[in-house]
């Protein structure tokens, strides 16, 4: 048996959070392309336009969810893997990880729909799984 039964499901939300910033960032990209709207002149210039003041809103929302990933994901991360080189069993960690990546494509959809309390309730399931995985740190520690 591995010492670390749990780091293929940690691998495989890291990956499944790559592919989420990823697309997140294409969708961006064409959201930029589709309003013609950009704020810095190198980016207008190259496609023949004037820089603008502000963004579309759309933009503005894809960079407001690049921005709280930015804050969050670095927490899951670490928690996650710190609980995988502790030893965490396969299926609590492969549960837990999954539902965070869940509930981060999920937050990612109802903020980029503008949804209340949906955004809300998702970001505090996420911080309730970062518990939860802490809770099983600490649980290792002490046995």
């Amino acid at each position: 048996m591995s010492a670390m039964p749990a780091l293929n499901s940690f691998a495989f939300a890291l990956l499944a959070l790559f592919l989420k910033a990823s697309l997140l960032s294409m969708f961006q990209v064409i959201s930029r392309m589709r309003s013609k709207r950009y704020l810095l002149p190198e980016d207008a210039g190259l496609v023949g336009l004037t820089p603008v003041a502000s963004e579309s809103e759309l933009v503005q929302r894809c960079m407001r969810v690049w921005r709280n990933d930015v804050e969050n994901l670095p927490f899951f991360l670490s928690l996650a893997l710190t609980y995988v080189l502790l030893g965490a069993d396969q299926q609590p960690a492969s549960y837990l990880f999954a539902a965070y990546v869940l509930v981060r494509y999920l937050h990612t959809i109802v903020y980029l729909r503008g949804l209340q309390p949906w955004r809300a309730m998702l970001y505090l399931t996420g911080m309730a799984i970062c518990w939860m995985i802490a809770a099983g740190i600490f649980h290792n520690i002490m046995v």
